[in-house]
């Protein structure tokens, strides 16, 4: 994935108990004014106000943050942005926490929402709404289909700034030899495809046990994490089983591990699986690591629905910040329409902003298919509150089903998880 991270809580949570976000300027837009006998009108004199953001970027990230709030002093004069930028998502996980002990933690994060639960439901996001409602920003300009994973009980805990989706990827060489000519649209026909493309060393499909790969097919046959209420659900047990099956009773997988890569994009790009779960990531990865392969992108294929996970890295602000109102006006300023298209050319995001997904889309055509579909049916992870804990038990009890074979089902696993970590 995009590199997903997986957040660190329980630090930010203690510090969060004694100490308040913000830093140490001055809050608010006071103003003094005079007026003469005659009743002239008032004149103001706002005070500037430093709104914090922090977030991990490598170097084109970097310049693209920088863009995102470059020029605001023209917009919003009485607010000055500091950028606070870490390397690595545990860098600055391992910060903020001392930050917001010494008095000057961040308004504004950058994440991603894959673990955004965590946080939103011990407060340490503040809801928007309000907010976006007095600064006036336009809701609806973003793609529906990326909120879902920023909202709990019909909050809104972050605005996305980028949009990424899940496809299924086929080696297009692998596909034309293997006598099979029509796009697999369903997991069924994707067996069957596997199935012709398992031979000479390779296997017909990654199946990468991981959070991200195994929701898919947990998605495609109507299922859902639910925030934790839905882990032991039938429709979570059907797409499960499903994945496991790819392994023991159709034998056309192979996991990274077994081969001993980091992920399943490696894996693709040695062409030693011949699909993979994916998302739009693979486009760069093979320019870098395979530029000669053939890539078919495809929507995710129905196991019983249509579905296929929209998500999104967001800015939220910290609810002990003291400038809400001006980190959502940063925020606003942040999604403006020259910044979303700045992403699109010097990062290779794309875009929140429906209307400019069409300009991503010019420089990838290949993955049309992929994003009108994220519109469609697009769905959250909705990982349950303890995510880094719920990861770990989920893959831990696929691989024992895997690979040791002892007895353990998906039903019982599923049903331990719901027992562990589910809400009622």
């Amino acid at each position: 994935m995009r590199k997903k991270s997986v957040l660190l809580l329980c630090s930010l949570m203690l510090m969060l108990s004694t100490a308040a976000c913000g830093n140490k300027s001055n809050t608010g837009n006071s103003g003094n004014g005079a007026s003469d006998n005659a009743g002239a009108a008032k004149t103001e004199k706002q005070e500037t106000v430093e709104v914090t953001m922090a977030y991990w970027a490598n170097a084109s990230e970097q310049k693209n943050f920088e863009f995102m709030v470059d020029g605001i002093d023209k917009e919003y004069p009485n607010i000055k942005v500091k950028m606070q930028m870490y390397p690595t998502s545990d860098e600055f996980w391992k910060a903020v926490p001392t930050a917001i002990a010494a008095g000057v933690g961040p308004d504004i994060i950058a994440m991603s929402d894959e673990g955004n639960y965590e946080y939103i439901k011990k407060g340490v996001l503040s809801p928007l709404d309000e907010l976006i409602d007095k600064v006036g920003f336009d809701k609806d300009r973003i793609t529906g289909s990326l909120y879902k994973g920023w909202t709990d009980n019909n909050k809104l805990y972050g605005i996305p700034y980028d949009s990424s989706t899940s496809m299924l990827a086929i080696n297009k060489e692998m596909f034309e030899k293997s006598g099979i000519t029509k796009y697999p649209e369903t997991m069924d026909e994707v067996v069957e495809l596997a199935k012709t493309m398992t031979k000479d060393g390779v296997k017909g499909i990654i199946g990468s046990i991981d959070p991200f790969h195994i929701t898919q097919y947990v998605h495609a046959f109507g299922g859902d994490w639910g925030f934790g209420k839905t882990i032991n659900s039938k429709e979570n047990v059907a797409g499960v089983q499903f994945f496991v099956d790819l392994f023991l009773k159709n034998k056309v997988a192979i996991a990274p591990i077994e081969v001993g890569a980091p992920w399943d994009g490696e894996v693709f790009s040695q062409e030693k699986g011949a699909m993979s779960t994916a998302g739009p990531w693979y486009v760069g990865h093979l320019k870098e690591a395979n530029p000669d392969m053939g890539l078919i992108a495809l929507p995710m294929p129905k196991g019983t629905v249509e579905a296929q996970s929209a998500y999104s890295h967001g800015l939220s602000i910290l609810d002990g910040s003291k400038h809400k109102e001006e980190a959502m006006q940063v925020i606003k300023y942040a999604l403006r329409e020259e910044a979303q298209l700045n992403a699109i050319e010097a990062v290779g995001y794309s875009p929140s902003v429906s209307s400019l997904l069409p300009k991503y889309l010019e420089k990838n055509p290949e993955l049309k298919a992929v994003f009108d579909n994220m519109e469609k049916v697009g769905m959250p992870f909705a990982y349950p509150e303890q995510t880094k804990a719920f990861h770990a038990d989920l893959l831990k009890g696929v691989e024992e089903i895997i690979f040791k074979q002892d007895g353990l089902t998906v039903e019982k696993l599923l049903n331990d998880l719901q027992s562990k970590y589910g809400e009622n």
